[in-house]
């Protein structure tokens, strides 16, 4: 039960800061879907750190952004994860879905 609630809070998360305004800058995750590795794409350079969770609300992954780089995806099992952009003082700026296949 923990889980699932954990799940929706970061659906809806995820959801709530889209729906903000607009002068959000454009933070992707690409591509996606994706077999071995995933980028981000964030002209602004607001991103400091990448957190990858299972569906079940579970870290599986953590990294320190660095622009340009590919992060690895190669020792998780196929599905889908949500991906969390944070900023240099861990607030979060976006969650997003990766389907990893």
């Amino acid at each position: 039960m923990k889980n699932f609630v954990l799940l929706i809070f970061f659906v809806l998360a995820g959801y709530a800061l889209n729906a903000q305004s607009s002068a959000r800058p454009e933070l992707s995750v690409y591509p996606n879907p994706a077999t071995e590795y995933f980028s981000v794409n964030d002209n602004s350079e607001l991103v400091g750190q990448v957190l990858v969770f299972n569906l079940v609300g579970k870290q599986v992954k953590a990294y320190d952004f660095v622009k340009g780089e590919r992060y690895s995806l190669l020792d998780l099992p196929k599905g889908y994860y949500l991906v969390q952009l944070l900023d240099r003082n861990h607030k979060v700026i976006t969650t997003q879905k990766l389907d990893k296949r």
